[in-house]
C-alpha cells in the first residue's frame, strides 16, 4: 500500500509539473510533443529522469518522486532542446548533449519556468552569448568539469543518453512538427502579451478588445516584424466608420502629431491587406514625410512618397496590397520621393487625379506639421524605425531594400546646420593658401640663438590672392524677406573673410540684373543699397556673370552662390560651379544641380 501511495504521489506531481511546463513560450511545443512513461526502462535509466527523440517523443521515469516545479524545469528543458533544434547525434555525444542541455536550462531559467532540483545542481558555467556551438567547442578543447558529467549522469542515468535516435517505424507521409517555428511563434505571442499588458490593451473589466483585422495586423507587426514593431505599438488604431466618414478617409490615414492611424472598416480589408496598409502609414511616420515636404505641394508629395513606400512593401512581402487599388509603378523603382515628385510635377493635372489611401485628390497625411508635439512625435518615429532596422540587420531576419536602409540611416544622423554646410562649401572651393618660407626677405632671429638666421613667412603671390573670388546672385524681388537677406549675406561675408577671399562679384537680380561689380568681403557686412524689389527672373544674373567670364573679368568655372526664396522661373541654366541658399520651408521650382542650403 505504501509503495502504491508513493507511485500515486509521483504521478500526481508529474501531472502538475506537466501543466506547469505547458506555458508560453513553450506551450505550442508541449502541445505537439508525445509524453510516454518508460515502464520497462528501455530509454530511461532507473536512476534517470527522461529521454527524448527529434520527432517529439519524451520518455519519462514512471516512478520518480519529484516536486511539480522540478518536473516542470526538466520537461521545459526537453521542449527547449526541441525548439532550438538541438536534439541530434553529434560526436562526442555526451559533450554535445551537455552543451545543449545547459543552453536549454538557461532559457528556462530566464523564462521563469520551474525550479532546479537539488539532484540536478551543477557547477556554474559561463555560457557564451552565441549559444551551444562555442560552448561545445570549449568543452571539447578545454575539457569538461567532472561536476557537469555527474549532473548529466543524474539526468539520464549511467550508460544512457538524453537524446535518442528516431528508431520507430514511420509512414512515408509522416512529417514531424517544425519545432523551431513553434518556438518562434510562442516567443512572439509572449512578447505580444507582455506589450499588450504594458500598453493597456486590456480594459478595466479584464475583457480584451474584439480582434478586428486592423488590430490583428497591428499585433502581427509587433510580434513578427521587428522593423516596424516599435513604431506599431506607439500608434493608436481608430476604426470608427463615423470618424472616417467625417474626415473623408476611404481606406486609411495617419496623424503623426497625435500618433493615430485610422483604418476605415467599411473598406472591407482582410488581415493581410490591413497589414500592408498599417505598414504603409507607419513608414510615412518613420521616414518623416511630413517635415520633409519643404513647401512642396501636399498632394503630389504624398503621392510621390506612396510610390516609394508601396514598392518597398511589395519587395518585402509585408501583407497584401488592397484590391481597391494602389499607387505602384515599376518605372519608379530605385528613385527617391524627391525625384518622383519632380517627374509628377511636370503633369500636375494628371498627378492630381491619383488616389492615395485616403481617397482621390486627398493626402493621407493629416494633422499639423509644426509645433513641439509634432517634432517630438517625428523624433520618436525616427528612432523607433532606426532601432527596428538595427534589430533586423543584427538578427538576419529577412532582407530590407537598400533604398529603405539608406533612407533610415540618413534620417537617423543629426542634421548638419546650414551654416556649417556652407562653411564646408567654402573650404572645398577656397582651401587655405599654402604658406612658404624664404630667405629672400630680411631674416628674423631668435633671442636664444641670435647667430642662426630664420626664414620669413611669405604671403601668397598677388595673382593667387586675386584668384580667390566668387560670385553672388542676390534675388532682390519683393518676396525676399530682409531677415533672410541679412542672415545669408552676413554668413557669406564672415566665411569669405575667414578664408581670405579677395573679392566678391555681387549681382542684384529681380526682373533684370544689376551688376554691383567687385566688392571686398568686409563691405558686405556694412549697410548695402539693394536694387530691384520687383519680380523674379534669375537667368539675367547668370548671363551677367557669363558675359563677365567671356571678358576675362570672372573665373570661367565660378563658384557662384544664388540667394533666392524659390519664387523664380521654372528653368535655370548655370554653367558655373554653384550652390543655392533657400529659406527653410520653401522649394526651388526646378531640379537643382548644385548643393542647396536650407536657411533657418
Amino acid at each position: 500500500m505504501r509503495r502504491k501511495a508513493t507511485e500515486s504521489a509521483a504521478r500526481l506531481n508529474f501531472g502538475q509539473g506537466l501543466q506547469l511546463a505547458q506555458q508560453a513560450p513553450l506551450d505550442a511545443i508541449a502541445g505537439s510533443a508525445h509524453i510516454r512513461f518508460d515502464d520497462k526502462h528501455q530509454h530511461v535509466n532507473a536512476k534517470g529522469w527522461l529521454a527524448l527523440s527529434p520527432d517529439g517523443y519524451v520518455w519519462v521515469h514512471p516512478k520518480r518522486l519529484a516536486e511539480p516545479g522540478e518536473w516542470a524545469r526538466v520537461l521545459s528543458m526537453a521542449y527547449a532542446c526541441l525548439g532550438f533544434g538541438l536534439v541530434r547525434q553529434r560526436e562526442p555525444q555526451v559533450l554535445w548533449e551537455i552543451a545543449a542541455l545547459l543552453v536549454a536550462e538557461r532559457f528556462c531559467q530566464e523564462a521563469g519556468i520551474g525550479i532546479a532540483s537539488e539532484a540536478l545542481l551543477h557547477p556554474d558555467v559561463g555560457i557564451p552569448v552565441n549559444g551551444e556551438e562555442p560552448l561545445f567547442r570549449a568543452l571539447v578543447t578545454e575539457g569538461c568539469d567532472p561536476g557537469l558529467l555527474l549532473w548529466y549522469e543524474a539526468l539520464c542515468g549511467k550508460g544512457m543518453t538524453v537524446f535518442r535516435a528516431d528508431d520507430r517505424p514511420v509512414g512515408p507521409s509522416y512529417r514531424p512538427p517544425d519545432w523551431k517555428a513553434l518556438l518562434a511563434d510562442g516567443i512572439a505571442r509572449s512578447v505580444g502579451k507582455a506589450i499588450e499588458k504594458a500598453g493597456g490593451w486590456v480594459s478595466a473589466g479584464g475583457v480584451e478588445r474584439r480582434l478586428t483585422p486592423g488590430l490583428k495586423a497591428q499585433r502581427r507587426l509587433v510580434n513578427s516584424h521587428p522593423l516596424l514593431g516599435a513604431l506599431a505599438i506607439g500608434f493608436a488604431l481608430e476604426e470608427d466608420p463615423r470618424i472616417c466618414q467625417l474626415h473623408d478617409i476611404r481606406v486609411a490615414a495617419i496623424d503623426v502629431g497625435s500618433r493615430t492611424i485610422w483604418i476605415n472598416p467599411a473598406a472591407g480589408l482582410n488581415e493581410a491587406e490591413c497589414l500592408f496598409v498599417f505598414a504603409h502609414e507607419l513608414l510615412h511616420a518613420g521616414l518623416n514625410h511630413c517635415s520633409r515636404r519643404r513647401g512642396r505641394d501636399a498632394l503630389l508629395w504624398n503621392v510621390a512618397c506612396d510610390f516609394v513606400i508601396n514598392g518597398w512593401l511589395i519587395d518585402m512581402a509585408i501583407g497584401a496590397p488592397p484590391v481597391l487599388g494602389l499607387l505602384h509603378d515599376p518605372e519608379f523603382q530605385g528613385q527617391s520621393a524627391e525625384e518622383i515628385y519632380d517627374q509628377l510635377a511636370r503633369d500636375m493635372r494628371r498627378a492630381r487625379k491619383l488616389a492615395t489611401l485616403r481617397g482621390p485628390g486627398m493626402p493621407d497625411l493629416l494633422g499639423r506639421e509644426e509645433g513641439g508635439i509634432f517634432v517630438d512625435a517625428e523624433a520618436y518615429c525616427r528612432r523607433a524605425l532606426y532601432q527596428g532596422m538595427e534589430r533586423c540587420l543584427m538578427s538576419g531576419r529577412g532582407f530590407l531594400p537598400a533604398g529603405l536602409v539608406e533612407e533610415i540611416r540618413s534620417l537617423a544622423q543629426p542634421p548638419i546646420p546650414w551654416d556649417v554646410r556652407l562653411a564646408y562649401w567654402f573650404d572645398e572651393h577656397f582651401p587655405p593658401p599654402e604658406r612658404h618660407r624664404s630667405y629672400a626677405r630680411p631674416s628674423r632671429r631668435q633671442a636664444s640663438t641670435p647667430d642662426i638666421p630664420r626664414p620669413s613667412i611669405m604671403k601668397p603671390p598677388e595673382e593667387e590672392r586675386q584668384a580667390r573670388v566668387f560670385g553672388v546672385i542676390l534675388d532682390t524681388s519683393g518676396s525676399m524677406e530682409p531677415k533672410l537677406l541679412g542672415k545669408a549675406i552676413g554668413a557669406i561675408a564672415s566665411y569669405a573673410q575667414a578664408r581670405e577671399v579677395f573679392a566678391v562679384r555681387l549681382v542684384y537680380c529681380d526682373a533684370t540684373a544689376y551688376d554691383a561689380g567687385w566688392l571686398p568681403p568686409e563691405s558686405l557686412l556694412e549697410r548695402i543699397a539693394v536694387k530691384g524689389r520687383g519680380g523674379t527672373v534669375l537667368q539675367p544674373g547668370v548671363e551677367c556673370l557669363r558675359n563677365a567670364a567671356r571678358r576675362g573679368d570672372f573665373p570661367p568655372r565660378g563658384p557662384v552662390l544664388v540667394i533666392t526664396d524659390g519664387y523664380c522661373e521654372d528653368q535655370l541654366q548655370i554653367d558655373f560651379e554653384h550652390a543655392f541658399l533657400v529659406p527653410e520651408g520653401h522649394r526651388l521650382p526646378f531640379t537643382p544641380r548644385g548643393e542647396v542650403f536650407w536657411v533657418r
